[in-house]
């Protein structure tokens, strides 16, 4: 049955640290004419936990301006998708090119493309932009725009579909955000936390169907089930839209306990169906408060959301590629031999719905890959 053969990850080059985007922010209010926060701003900011960040843009460093030219931060929809366009597809080959190579895969050897983003729209989409670079023009492709942070498991569970389907496949998942282009000054604090959160980044996966000649040596993740629950009644609470300036954020006070609330049943009976015991988590950070609320939900350690806060700090919340990057650390680890590949790995991620997108993986030798294989089961919530 399908098994995700490799997961490579990418930033873009500039490098974003704390106190950059305090200054940046504080500049933004100033030349917005919007009042001085910068009590607040430091300690939503501390609250974060985020170390570290990255933007394809140099505008948070304080020196050149890419986007908010001449320190004019309210840019219009058009600007930032001229921007979008320009750099999606460089980070996207730095995630593509990693994974052909490390796994002695030719572009002609991909059989499907499906690729995510949700920070910029336009058509022909990057899923062509690719197709053009790699020579993919013959290869099908999927686009899943607009989903938010939970898109990349979408991709995953559709690249299951098909490697069910065609035990030769292989398939190339893309996975790449821009989210810092959608900054905008304000001192609502659902703004403010949305600003301070995101960041850009890239992730490719790989996956194949059990008679793709690639599968050999080495471990992969075998997908055991797949899983969606849609919480009832909270449509309002996360949401993504676009407004005549930019693409804009809502998270609602009320998100984390819904979360907390609605976690626990819906996980425990998803992770009922396999009798494997789930030993490594893969919880997207949309925020520390919701990755506490999910540890405190489920009953869990540290040392079990160590993968997804250890992301949160080096990276923030890219968006769709946030959870790739989780399993991706989780997946190095196993190979390593750090973690012992004999639990498996319970991945979710929450989106507008409000919506959870569950995967059960389970690490696999290849090595022995006939004799160890899962069969995949389908799974679904309905509330």
């Amino acid at each position: 049955m399908p098994v995700i053969l490799d997961i490579s990850t990418a930033v873009p080059e500039f490098s974003i640290a704390k106190q950059d985007l305090f200054n940046f922010y504080r500049q933004a209010l100033a030349a917005s004419g919007l009042p001085e926060i910068n009590k607040k701003l430091s300690f939503l900011l501390e609250k974060t936990k985020i170390k570290n960040r990255y933007s394809c843009i140099p505008d948070f460093e304080g020196k050149d301006y890419k986007l908010f030219t001449d320190n004019i931060y309210q840019q219009s929809v058009e600007k930032r998708m001229d921007v979008y366009k320009e750099m999606i597809l460089p980070l996207s080959n730095k995630s593509i090119d990693t994974i052909l190579k490390n796994n002695n895969i030719s572009p002609s050897e991909v059989t499907h493309l499906i690729t995510v983003s949700c920070t910029g729209v336009f058509a022909p989409g990057l899923e062509f932009l690719i197709a053009d670079q790699y020579g993919l023009q013959h290869t099908e492709k999927i686009a899943l725009n607009f989903l938010g942070c939970y898109a990349a498991l979408k991709a995953l569970k559709h690249a299951n579909y098909i490697a069910q389907a065609n035990p030769n496949a292989c398939i190339l998942i893309v996975s790449a955000e821009l989210c810092s282009l959608h900054f905008m000054p304000s001192i609502v604090d659902e703004d403010i936390v949305a600003n301070l959160l995101f960041a850009d980044g890239a992730a490719a996966a790989i996956v194949c169907g059990d008679k793709n000649k690639h599968i050999q040596n080495k471990l992969v993740l075998n997908i055991d089930n797949i899983g969606s629950a849609c919480i009832p009644n909270t449509a309002d609470q996360m949401t993504w839209d676009i407004s005549s300036s930019a693409f804009r954020m809502y998270l609602s006070k009320k998100l984390v306990k819904t979360i907390k609330d609605n976690i626990k049943p819906v996980a425990d009976e998803f992770v009922s169906a396999n009798k494997t015991e789930t030993g490594y988590w893969a919880i997207h950070p949309g925020g520390v408060r919701i990755v506490e609320a999910v540890k405190e939900s489920l009953q869990l350690t540290e040392k079990n959301v160590e993968d997804s806060m250890t992301v949160l700090q080096n990276y923030g919340n890219m968006s769709s590629p946030t959870i790739l990057f989780i399993l991706h650390s989780i997946l190095n680890k196993l190979r390593n031999k750090d973690y012992t590949s004999d639990k498996n790995i319970f991945a979710c991620a929450f989106g507008p719905g409000l919506t959870v997108e569950m995967l059960l993986l389970s690490p696999i030798d290849a090595s022995n890959f006939k004799n160890t294989l899962h069969p995949t089961t389908i799974y679904a919530v309905q509330e």
